[in-house]
C-alpha cells in the first residue's frame, strides 16, 4: 500500500481532505537542486494515519541544510484547508529560526508540485520547489 488514508482529517471534512490525500502522495524531486531532482535522487510523499504524519522518504541520503544527512522526514499535520498542509518538523529543535518548527507546505497545480512557506513569511513566498516526477495514483 503506497499511503495509509488519513482517517483524522477524512472525518473532520471529507471534500479537501480526500482531495489532498488522494492528489499529494507521490514522488517529487527538487527543481533546483539537482543531487535531489527527480532524475538523481526523488522522494516519496506519503501520509501515516496515526499520529496524523506527513512523511518524505529519499532512497539515497541528502543532507538536511545543516550538515546532517538523512533519508526521511516525518512532519506532525497541525491544520490543512485544500491547497495546503500545516506541518510541524519532528526533531528540529533548531531556536535560531523565528516561528519555530513550522512549516507550509503549499501544493502547485502549475508545474505540478509543492513548495515550502513559513506562517510568518508573506502568503507569496514560497521557496525549495518540489516537482511532481509522476502522475498521481488514481
Amino acid at each position: 500500500m503506497r499511503y495509509l488514508i488519513l482517517i483524522p482529517l477524512l472525518i473532520c471534512s471529507p471534500a479537501s481532505a480526500q482531495s489532498l490525500v488522494d492528489d499529494a502522495p507521490g514522488l517529487y524531486g527538487s527543481a533546483t537542486d539537482s543531487a535531489n531532482s527527480c532524475a538523481t535522487n526523488p522522494h516519496e510523499l506519503s501520509f501515516q494515519t496515526r499520529p496524523p504524519h506527513v512523511i518524505l522518504t529519499w532512497s539515497q541520503t541528502k543532507d538536511d541544510g545543516v550538515g546532517q544527512p538523512r533519508t526521511m522526514e516525518r512532519y506532525d499535520i497541525e491544520d490543512y484547508d485544500a491547497t495546503t498542509l500545516t506541518l510541524r518538523e519532528e526533531g528540529d529543535f533548531r531556536p535560531d529560526r523565528a516561528g519555530g518548527r513550522i512549516w507550509i507546505m503549499q501544493m502547485m497545480q502549475n508545474p505540478s508540485g509543492y513548495c515550502w512557506r513559513r506562517p510568518d513569511w508573506p502568503s507569496t513566498q514560497c521557496k525549495d520547489q518540489q516537482l511532481r516526477c509522476e502522475k498521481p495514483i488514481s
